[in-house]
């Protein structure tokens, strides 16, 4: 009994040693292998940091010719400017990035059977900014994986090809859908093109898509959806649907949102959706608002009174003056926060 007791004691001590020497080792080849890779990646990061001086007119050829193993070992640092460039250097940068080859790989790997793999591939053609990639990375947007559908959306607004945006809006049904936020800014930035796909997107079946696009809608600038936006306003059937076409027409600062918004001050709109609408008046920054606004400094509800002090105070000195018309906590608590000369000059 004490010989096996002996043995075992004896092949644990041999498992901790081993394994002890195996952590150093380890930890002895990748500090070598991190000193190589640096010292590969050095030539290559200076060349790419003078190509960026030069806002990529001289040097391109110099990346090209890097080999393939230096160029591996930069490869981090040339992914990191590649997202950050914009302009002359950015495509110059990806020129760099098309004749070695990077696209090809990249849209090889959308089909990989790892997810990383997929994800990597997306967030590269995004930043080529490569139009020729939207229908693969269209695909994507239903892919098992929700990272790689994310990063595919994100890829796709940065490739800013409105022919994306359906596919875009599909997705947002989906079971396990990108953020909103996301799909928004993506939707964003496809611009004025993607604007009439947006405001067709308004009577979508799913809330969550019409708010989405409304958002979106406000962000490019719609004015064109001014029309279409206020029917939402007045007609959608979910409450939080009116209150973001209510956010977004103040926005657009559209004199065609004008009448909409001031119409939803009064009953029976809900409270939370006449609230929202004094706000938007405030931000469509619309002098002809202010006695509607005024009319409501003593709403019995707390938060559209408040709202529309707060609008009056943002439209200037013809909001101001409303202001002091009337003796009451809003509109003191807004004038607190005007400048004391707007006030004198009102």
């Amino acid at each position: 009994m004490v010989g096996l007791f002996s043995v075992t004691i004896l092949v644990l001590v041999a498992v901790v040693a081993g394994t002890a020497v195996g952590i150093v080792v380890l930890r002895i080849w990748r500090r070598i292998r991190n000193r190589r890779l640096a010292a590969l990646a050095a030539g290559p990061r200076r060349a790419l940091l003078a190509f960026v001086a030069d806002n990529g007119e001289e040097g391109s050829e110099d990346l090209i010719a890097i080999p393939d193993d230096a160029w591996s070992a930069a490869l981090p640092a040339a992914l990191g400017l590649l997202g950050k460039l914009r302009g002359d250097a950015h495509a110059a940068l990806v020129s760099v990035f098309l004749h070695r080859g990077a696209a090809r790989a990249a849209l090889t790997d959308l089909h990989a059977r790892s997810g990383v793999r997929r994800a990597r591939a997306a967030q590269l053609l995004g930043d080529l900014e490569l139009r020729e990639a939207v229908p693969e990375l269209c695909r994507l947007l239903t892919d098992r994986d929700h990272e790689v559908r994310v990063v595919a959306v994100r890829a796709l607004g940065r490739i800013g090809d409105a022919k994306a945006a359906w596919r875009m809006i599909a997705s947002l049904d989906d079971h396990d859908p990108v953020p909103s936020l996301l799909a928004t800014q993506s939707l964003a930035q496809m611009g004025r093109e993607a604007e009439v796909v947006l405001s067709a997107a308004l009577d979508h079946p799913q809330a969550r898509v019409r708010a989405v696009c409304l958002d979106a809608l406000g962000l490019i600038g719609a004015t064109g959806a001014v029309s279409r936006m206020a029917r939402v306003l007045a007609d959608d059937e979910v409450l939080d649907v009116r209150v973001a076409a209510a956010a977004n027409l103040g926005r657009l600062g559209a004199r065609g949102a004008l009448k909409p918004l001031t119409d939803s001050l009064d009953p029976p709109a809900p409270d939370l959706l006449r609230a929202a609408a004094a706000r938007a008046l405030g931000d469509l920054g619309a002098p002809a608002a202010v006695p509607a606004l005024a009319a409501h400094l003593d709403d019995g509800e707390f938060q559209i009174a408040h709202e529309a002090a707060q609008s009056l105070r943002r439209l200037g000195p013809p909001g101001i003056a409303a202001l002091r018309e009337r003796d009451n906590d809003h509109c003191r608590e807004a004038l607190a926060l005007v400048a004391p000369e707007l006030v004198g000059a009102s």
